[in-house]
């Protein structure tokens, strides 16, 4: 447990340092000094190779992930397992790499208009499927070799900041927009190749095969994992994809830029989600072994509230420095308003439903994530045709609000019918009042300078929400947590 408890804080650790560098990045680089046809050609290669990635995979990467541990054994090479592993997406890769040069034609006659600096870096697709997909699999084999830490600071941390240097030499002026987009993308490529090579040094690559080693028991148990893994993890690809892919066709590059930077911006409200989750995520697995219900419906109730309570704060205080935000940006961004606005209440809404997916794939009906899963892409595909049409790259967002709140509600009616579980009290109703309250107040505080206004409008909000929140004892757990931390410093300044 110790070993858990470092590399998650580790992990942590790179990850926020990374938020840091993407916010610098993404917030001020990418709309001062870049075009938007620019980022969103960046944001288009990155959707078409991921989808690409995760297809080529074959669903190995859910084989690695359960059963691995049979094949396990250093000495022996790990019995073969990166043998059938490799054999099996380089077979992927090709069938991709075929895809690709099939529907290459279609990509180019499709954005040669609206999107033809795209169609001059097509190929560019190529490297970035491959090392995706060297990096998403050895990803995944690294932490089941009990290092979950290195492949965080490659993909949080170390990337962001090459991508950082990179446009930096840009902005000097030492190199072309050409040389500019080629090296992104080998900053992307760069921590696939990195971790190959590692893992090499330390003797954990081992292509021997081991004949015999796979029964026809296992066989038959990894074909139907791979086959489970393949159709979630493209299901996962599209529906944080997808929009990007389909703006681009009816809008293009820059339109996808200028919706890829706003967002980001609507992201930040999902971020602390991500550290809490894998917290539940383990203490849901130790209730199921122990059929523990009542375990995992405190769990399931205190995620929901605790997650909504951080969620409302950070779209808070967003939404209030809104026109500040948009003034970073520039007027090039200024259509990204109510992306911010969209992406931000859908996650949101997603944090407020608490670890419900987790307790779905942690249960006997596991299954039935991927059944949610597709229903999500669907109703995102969908909502995407039939709003983008009306209001553009909002209309996308919107499509993403509107496929969050129903997938999430379809959760809560399976894990009330199947276990009774009923995560909502009426403390629940105190967050948006709380937020609108906090919010109300601050926006009526008169618009000053950038700065000034900056920091009082946010100051405002933060003390009003955080006040109310305490005093009426919406929480439990932060009003524990704040207690301890004005004992913990009144001691210490007793001390002193």
């Amino acid at each position: 447990m110790g070993i858990i408890i470092k590399q998650s804080i580790k992990g942590a650790v790179w990850s926020y340092l990374g938020v840091v560098i993407g916010f610098i990045t993404t917030a001020y680089i990418y709309p001062n000094y870049l075009t938007p046809e620019i980022v969103g050609l960046f944001a288009l290669l990155m959707a078409w190779s991921d989808l690409f990635a995760q297809f080529s995979m074959l669903g190995f990467q859910g084989v690695t992930a359960r059963l691995f541990p049979y094949f396990r054994d250093k000495a022996k090479g790990h019995n073969g397992f990166l043998f059938i592993a490799f054999m099996v997406m380089l077979t992927g890769f090709a069938l991709s790499v075929i895809t690709f040069f099939f529907l290459r034609g279609w990509l180019v006659e499709s954005n040669l208009e609206k999107s033809a600096l795209f169609v001059d870096y097509v190929n560019v697709l190529i490297p970035l499927i491959f090392f995706g997909l060297l990096f998403n699999f050895l990803d995944i084999f690294i932490k089941m070799l009990y290092d979950a830490v290195l492949a965080s600071f490659l993909k949080e941390f170390l990337q962001r900041v090459l991508i950082l240097a990179i446009l930096l030499v840009y902005i000097f002026g030492w190199i072309s927009p050409n040389a500019l987009i080629f090296a992104y993308a080998g900053a992307v490529c760069f921590k696939g190749a990195f971790l190959f090579f590692y893992l090499l040094f330390r003797k954990e690559i081992s292509l021997s095969p081991q004949p015999g080693f796979v029964d026809r028991k296992l066989k038959k148990e990894m074909l139907s994992v791979a086959v489970f893994a393949i159709l979630s993890g493209i299901g996962g690809s599209i529906v944080f994809q997808i929009d990007k892919i389909i703006i681009n066709q009816a809008m293009g590059l820059s339109a996808t830029g200028v919706y890829t930077i706003a967002f980001f911006f609507g992201t930040l409200v999902v971020i602390p989600s991500r550290t809490l989750l894998k917290i539940s995520g383990t203490l849901i697995a130790d209730a199921f072994k122990r059929n523990d219900m009542k375990t995992i419906a405190d769990i399931y109730r205190k995620s929901c509230l605790n997650q909504f309570i951080i969620a409302a704060f950070l779209f808070g205080g967003i939404w209030i420095n809104i026109n500040n935000i948009l003034t970073i940006l520039g007027p090039d961004y200024a259509g990204g308003k109510w992306v911010i606005f969209f992406i931000g209440l859908g996650y949101m809404i997603d944090m407020a439903t608490g670890a419900n997916s987790h307790i779905i794939s942690l249960s006997k009906y596991y299954r039935m994530g991927l059944w949610f899963l597709v229903i999500l892409v669907v109703i995102v595909v969908a909502a995407m045709f039939l709003f983008i049409p009306i209001w553009g790259i909002s209309g996308a967002a919107a499509a993403i609000a509107l496929a969050f709140f129903l997938n999430n509600l379809m959760r809560y009616v399976f894990l009330k019918i199947k276990y009774g579980f009923q995560p909502f009290t009426l403390k629940f109703l105190y967050v948006p009042i709380v937020f609108f309250v906090a919010w109300g107040i601050s926006s009526f505080i008169p618009e000053l300078k950038f700065i000034p206004d900056i920091l009082l409008r946010s100051s405002v909000f933060t003390v009003l929400f955080s006040i109310l929140i305490y005093f009426l004892n919406v929480s439990e757990d932060v009003n524990v947590l704040v207690n301890k931390l004005i004992k913990d410093n009144f001691n210490r300044l007793l001390k002193n």
